[in-house]
């Protein structure tokens, strides 16, 4: 069993009001279980003001999280915002870790991390939350990969870290309060639990007309498509434009995954000078891709169908994660959260809802097994205590 207390404070200039929101609300939810782990989303400047700081400083228990761009919990939603997840349990252990740099030999430095986290485990791990840093080498496919390979197909789950602009310029993820740009945390959780995940995005909905071939590509630079320099053809067919050249990721791509229809979501981070893309995942060469223009309707409809889901799974509590690219997109950026509450506010379920930069989650293939992937433009849930599914059925994904 899982139980999970959820605190927040606007208080961005004044640490020690901060500390006494979280501290009060924490207490007001009862006490705490043998096994503690804290997860901590905020606007960057929570970190900056040293809240964030402050904050972990004065919990019983170690906290770990990143940087985001709005975040929901029960009863609380906003966007310059500190929210705590906080999980508590009898029979779950939570270890946390650390990478080193992942700037340079970052899948040598990925391996590294689970390795030593987990070798000391009595077990293996039932549930991997990993978050990562926002680094243009990093592709999230090659990190979410690695950990599939050297845990045997333990569930991924987590999300990249998320700046406070949509640049993708500053963000951070946390580590025992403090903030790094270049290092991925990583929490296990083992013991007694079974998670059960949901997946919906904008795949499916009325985009994705564009099938174009890529040509040449080197890891996650896409080098040339349909033998045109990468960039060239993207201005081409109208993905990038004068005015869209610093917001790359409004218009999602898809590589097929070949995992029970559900392909691989990714965006361009950046145009480099020899016309190329980096891309957030690798995007093989001979591999065909699809473009599309997703539009607000889309994102309020898969947020729907995942509390759904959620509220039917008849869990413990959830963690709900959603690309920040799908609240840009709509006419005001908090629809999302609203609708995610809207939906879950007669449920007793507790829960939170995070914006990430980037989304890792399972995708059920077709005899039922958790295949783990990473995706953009998704929203994405894992829940606890689930009930077992029956062996005549499966878990199936949203979209």
């Amino acid at each position: 069993m899982i139980k999970m207390l959820t605190a927040s404070t606007f208080e961005l200039d004044d640490t020690d009001a901060a500390v006494r929101e979280i501290q009060e609300q924490l207490r007001g939810q009862g006490g705490l279980l043998k096994n503690t782990v804290g997860l901590l989303f905020c606007y960057l400047d929570f970190i900056t003001s040293g809240a964030v700081e402050a904050v972990c400083e004065a919990l019983p228990f170690d906290v770990l999280g990143s940087t985001s761009m709005g975040a929901a919990a029960p009863g609380t939603m906003g966007d310059i915002i500190l929210t705590l997840t906080v999980l508590t349990s009898d029979d779950v252990e939570f270890r946390m870790g650390l990478s080193d740099s992942l700037t340079e030999g970052e899948e040598e430095r990925v391996v590294g991390v689970y390795r030593e986290l987990s070798a000391s485990a009595q077990s293996s791990p039932k549930l991997i939350l990993i978050i990562l840093p926002s680094l243009y080498n990093l592709a999230g496919d090659m990190v979410t990969g690695v950990f599939d390979r050297e845990s045997g197909g333990v569930p991924v789950f987590g999300m990249g870290a998320l700046d406070a602009d949509t640049k993708i310029r500053t963000p951070k993820t946390i580590f025992r309060g403090t903030a790094y740009s270049d290092r991925m945390v990583v929490l296990l959780f083992l013991g007694n639990l079974e998670p059960r995940f949901f997946i919906d995005s904008v795949w499916g909905h009325n985009i994705y007309t564009q099938k174009a071939l890529v040509t040449a590509a080197e890891k996650n630079r896409m080098i040339s498509v349909n033998n045109l320099p990468a960039a060239e053809y993207m201005r081409t067919i109208g993905c990038i434009t004068e005015n869209t050249q610093d917001m790359l990721f409004l218009s999602p791509l898809a590589i097929d995954s070949g995992y029970n229809g559900l392909p691989t979501l990714f965006i361009i981070y950046t145009i480099n000078d020899d016309g190329s893309l980096t891309c957030s995942v690798n995007t093989p060469e001979g591999s065909t891709i699809h473009i599309g223009f997703p539009g607000s309707g889309e994102v309020i409809s898969s947020a729907k169908i995942i509390t759904g889901a959620v509220k039917s799974a008849g869990g413990e509590a959830a963690l709900i994660l959603s690309c920040f690219s799908r609240s840009v997109i709509l006419t005001n950026p908090l629809d999302e959260m609203e609708a995610v509450q809207e939906d879950l506010k007669d449920s007793a379920l507790p829960y939170m809802l995070g914006y990430a930069g980037g989304e890792i989650c399972p995708v059920y293939d077709g005899k039922g097994r958790a295949v783990n992937q990473y995706h953009n433009y998704s929203i994405i849930a894992c829940v606890f205590g689930v009930p077992p599914v029956s062996n005549s059925g499966r878990q199936e994904d949203c979209s």
